[in-house]
Formats: structure tokens, C-alpha cells, sequence
């Protein structure tokens, strides 16, 4: 590569570069290689995404499912107009490079465009990695450190710091002959960081809650990984559960309390998820004939007073679950028939998709399109540069 004469100021070239969308900066990586050294610099990764966050006009959805007839995962985005009617028809399908060996990965978060899965089937943690979809890059990382030699149940939870360091938590609980408390308390912890490359324990956290085990599942919001959490009463047997928060950036816990009508709910009838950009939990009651179940928001994060229930959904027609929120609130539900269904809570209407996939496969998440996991030794692959038409241009 030779470079390009200059025809723009260098901070005009800047501002055209950041409003251009992923895929054309990747095929202007080989212009020249000022070109590659500034569009895979730190700086300009990280303005680039925060302008990409500043743009709320677009709203892009990941979705994934997994067929169980040909055994494979499949992952989408598509485009979420605010006001507009539901509709699948700017789907984008993404080519997902690694193939899990027994069923799907789980997705234990994403963040800036990158999606965090680990293949954890039986409890055995086996692989984990970060894939940015818009750049096709995967990065394996190394196990964890924690590696307990009796039976034990763990979490990880996914996400990122001001300094542009993406960081994953495990917390690992033994289990013991307790009858009220299954799970010793407090667990052992250790964090990794994307920018050392290593894990390293952390001692003394004080986490004195436990996260929920069946199928646990986390949000990243306002800096920090939000799970659900419960204690017991060692006296009664009684359960309380809150939200437990571990902030990325200064890696600390800390817990958020539940409102009266979700504090003593069993924490596997709570679900953590996100809302219009707030702190969300659904809660579920389950029932012979399906059930119902209620979407709670707290409007201010950190203040318990401003916990508020949005509405009550009765689970009709194998609703299941909720996957996730459109942009406008409509929810999207899963089926105890493998479908994905909408319904909207105002009017009360249903609409089959025409999604299928294992039930508990369903992922939706708010996406972004970055450059993250660009820089450094991350190399695009030639497939994917070919399959943009790039290395024929070269």
C-alpha cells in the first residue's frame, strides 16, 4: 500500500470518515496506510461508536435463534423505526463463523457491537469468546483461572469501561449439603480485561447474595452488569431477591432493591432486562393455562421509589416469555410452540412472526455497528474482505 495524495485537510478527512457507516471503512482500510493506521486507531474506533450511540434516529436489533432440524444458529439484525409497523423486511442475516458442538452457544451479553458467548453445557465451561458480527472478527479468550475441584455453579456476566476496556466477571458458588442455602456464600471471583489479556482473582468483594442458576442472564446498562440475585433467611427459609450490579470501570458490587412487588417473588420467576434504556424486570406467574406476567421499570436508576409497573400481560396462546422490547415498547414474545410472536400491550394484539427456533434460543438485543476488536493484532479475515468485493479491488 502507497499513500493516497492528500486531498482534504486532515480533520476534515476525520469528520467524513466517522459519519461513514462500518463496511465502508473496512473497504477504505486499503487505500493507503494512513488510511488503515488512522481508521484502526484507538481514537477514532472509540469516536466513531460514540457517535454511532448519539444516533437514535435508527434503531438496529440482533436476533438469534437456532433451528433444532439442521442444528444451526442463526443471527440477524434488522431495523427497528420507532411509530412505524412491525416488520421484518430489512433483515440483514450475519454469518456466525464458529458452530457449537452439542445445540447453541449462550450469549452472555453484548456490548458496543461485540457479543460475548460461551459454550457452558452440563456446567463445564469450554470456550469463550468476543465477536464483533460487523467486522466478522472473533477472539477467542483463555479460560478462566477458578477451576473447583467439587460441584459448583457460576456466572459471567459482559461489558465495558470509559477507558475502552471490555471486561468479563465470573463469580463461582460451591455447592454443599445445605438444604436451605445450596450455595456457598460468598463465591469466589475473577475478572478478565480485553486490554491485559489475562484473568486475575479478586478477594474480598463481599457478594453475599446469589445469582439465579437456571438459564442466568444479564443486562449492561448505565456501566454496569445487572443480574438477579436472592438471599435466604437461614431462620425461615424465606427468599429475597434484588438485583445484584457490578460496575465495569471501578469493579465494585453493589445491590439494587426490588419494589414490595417483586422483592419477595422467587428470583426464577424474575427476568433482568432493559426497557426503552431503563432498568427493567419482568416477573412471571405461571399457571395451568399459561399464566401472566408483569413488566416492572425503574425510571430513575438507583432509586427504589421510582420502581413502577408498566402492565400486566395474561401469557394467552403459549406466550412463553418475553425475548424482548421494540423501541416503541412492543414486546416481542416467545412460544411454548418454538415461534416468536409480537404483541402489543396497548391494544392487545398478537402477530406470529413467522420466526422459528428452540424456545430458549431466542436472543433480542438492542446492536450497534462498530469497529471494536479492530485494532491491535485483530486481522479481518480474507473471506470476509473477499465476500465485500475488497481483495478483488486490490
Amino acid at each position: 500500500m502507497t499513500d493516497a495524495n492528500p486531498y482534504f485537510p486532515p480533520d476534515l478527512l476525520i469528520e467524513i470518515l466517522l459519519k461513514l457507516p462500518v463496511k465502508s471503512l473496512i473497504r477504505f482500510t486499503i487505500v493507503s496506510k494512513s488510511w488503515h493506521s488512522l481508521i484502526t486507531s484507538p481514537s477514532f474506533i472509540s469516536t466513531h461508536l460514540s457517535q454511532k450511540n448519539q444516533n437514535t434516529q435508527n434503531t438496529l436489533l440482533l436476533l438469534r435463534r437456532y433451528n433444532n432440524t439442521h442444528n444451526k444458529e442463526h443471527y440477524s439484525l434488522f431495523q427497528d423505526i420507532k411509530n412505524q409497523p412491525f416488520s421484518l423486511n430489512f433483515t440483514m442475516e450475519l454469518n456466525f463463523p464458529v458452530n457449537c458442538q452439542l445445540g447453541y452457544y449462550r450469549i452472555v451479553g453484548t456490548c458496543n457491537g461485540v457479543v460475548c458467548l460461551c459454550d457452558d453445557l452440563f456446567g463445564e465451561l469450554k470456550s469463550l469468546f468476543l465477536w464483533n458480527p460487523s467486522i466478522q472478527k472473533i477472539t477467542t479468550l483463555p479460560l478462566p483461572l477458578i477451576k473447583p475441584q467439587q460441584p459448583h455453579m457460576f456466572v459471567l456476566g459482559f461489558g465495558a469501561n470509559n477507558d475502552d476496556d471490555y471486561k468479563l466477571v465470573r463469580l463461582v458458588y460451591n455447592i454443599n449439603d445445605d438444604v436451605v442455602s445450596r450455595y456457598s456464600i460468598p463465591p469466589e471471583v475473577e475478572i478478565f480485561s480485553l486490554n491485559s489479556g489475562v484473568w486475575r482473582r479478586v478477594i474480598g468483594v463481599g457478594v453475599k447474595r446469589c445469582m439465579v442458576e437456571f438459564m442466568w442472564s444479564q443486562v449492561f446498562l448505565n456501566g454496569a452488569v445487572h443480574w438477579i440475585a436472592y438471599d435466604v433467611d437461614p431462620t425461615n427459609g424465606g427468599v429475597r431477591s434484588s438485583v445484584m450490579a457490578f460496575s465495569v470501570a471501578d469493579e465494585v458490587f453493589k445491590e439494587i432493591m426490588l419494589p414490595e412487588g417483586l422483592v419477595g417473588e422467587i428470583a426464577i420467576n424474575l427476568s433482568v432486562m432493559v426497557f426503552e434504556g431503563s432498568l427493567a424486570v419482568v416477573k412471571y406467574e405461571r399457571e395451568i393455562d399459561g399464566g401472566s406476567c408483569e413488566v416492572w421499570v425503574m425510571k430513575s436508576y438507583g432509586v427504589l421509589e421510582s420502581w413502577s409497573r408498566l402492565y400486566r400481560v395474561n401469557l394467552v396462546e403459549d406466550m412463553e416469555k418475553v425475548v424482548g422490547f421494540r423501541c416503541n415498547g412492543e414486546v416481542l414474545f416467545s412460544t411454548r410452540g418454538n415461534d416468536m410472536v409480537f404483541y402489543d400491550p396497548s391494544s392487545g394484539d398478537k402477530k406470529d412472526l413467522g420466526i422459528r427456533g428452540s424456545a430458549r434460543s431466542f436472543y433480542i438485543q438492542n446492536y450497534v455497528e462498530s469497529l471494536v476488536l479492530l485494532r491491535g493484532n485483530s486481522v479481518v479475515s480474507d473471506e470476509f474482505l473477499e465476500g465485500m468485493g475488497i481483495l478483488s479491488m486490490q
